[in-house]
């Protein structure tokens, strides 16, 4: 009998034979188009993937620089409303100073004038100079204060109650720059006007002084007082000038942003004006 433990050979039907292998065929390269149309994929899938990580880095780049544009953009709004609020105080506070001054100064000229007119003229009895006492130099200095201060008023007003003329920057800057420039180069003037006359020592600054130091006195007129008051009306005339001074310089600074950031956004400046 056969031993059953013996491994017995049995051989494959031929019609299993020719069935197909379910498992994928890997192609190879000798078949040239099978291989070749695995290499494109290969290549295409791998070109896909290198564009999509560059698409990645670009869109990231351009979100940090987005991100850094949005953040020096807010700093300069920022700035830009600073120096806008600033500009409004330092109005306000000029204004502030053209008042003081102005009162001082024609405090005065009206104590001057009433004195003038009194009866028996009293002022006759202090000694003069040669030519005439006169307070011209300070109507001077006042008529350019009263004018400064009205400017101001007006522009204050406008910049304060106009919607469209604050919405404009350009305009603000513009407007704020020419009048702080008219009012630095005329309040200059007025206190180099008012100091200069009085290497005459026929002014009533000057006038009121010496005779203050002298120890002349009259019941017309009290030359400490006048001498005091116009001299404080000078310095409130000079701190007014350094306030339109800052002014200036101020509005030219918002300018020179605002530019900046038209050309940082839009690639130029724009108009002037």
């Amino acid at each position: 009998m056969p031993n059953n433990t013996e491994a017995r050979f049995v051989p494959i039907p031929s019609a299993y034979a020719r069935q197909v292998s379910y498992e994928p065929s890997r192609p190879t390269r000798y078949d040239s188009h099978v291989f070749n149309e695995h290499v494109e994929t290969k290549r295409d899938i791998m070109g896909f993937s290198a564009t999509e990580v560059d698409s990645v880095q670009a869109d990231g780049h351009h979100c940090e620089k987005g991100q850094g544009e949005s953040s020096a953009g807010k700093k300069q709004t920022s700035l830009l409303i600073f120096l806008k609020d600033s500009r409004i105080y330092i109005r306000v506070l000029a204004i502030g100073i053209m008042i003081v001054s102005l009162s001082l100064i024609l405090t005065a000229v009206i104590q001057f004038e009433q004195a003038k007119r009194k009866p028996g003229h009293p002022l006759d009895s202090v000694p003069q100079p040669s030519s005439k006492i006169t307070d011209y130099p300070c109507i001077v200095f006042s008529g350019v204060a009263a004018m400064n201060f009205v400017l101001s008023v007006a522009v204050l007003s406008l910049s304060c109650c106009s919607s469209k003329f604050k919405r404009s920057n350009e305009a603000l800057n513009a407007v704020f720059a020419v009048l702080s420039a008219i009012g630095f180069a005329s309040a200059m003037s007025a206190c180099f006007f008012l100091n200069k006359q009085t290497e005459l020592r026929n002014d009533l600054w000057k006038w009121s002084c010496d005779s203050h130091k002298a120890g002349r006195s009259t019941a017309a007129l009290d030359f400490e007082l006048v001498c005091h008051v116009v001299n404080y009306g000078w310095k409130f005339g000079l701190v007014q000038a350094s306030l339109e001074l800052l002014t200036f310089i101020i509005s030219v600074t918002a300018f020179v942003i605002l530019k900046y950031s038209y050309f940082v956004r839009y690639g130029r400046v724009g108009k002037i004006f």
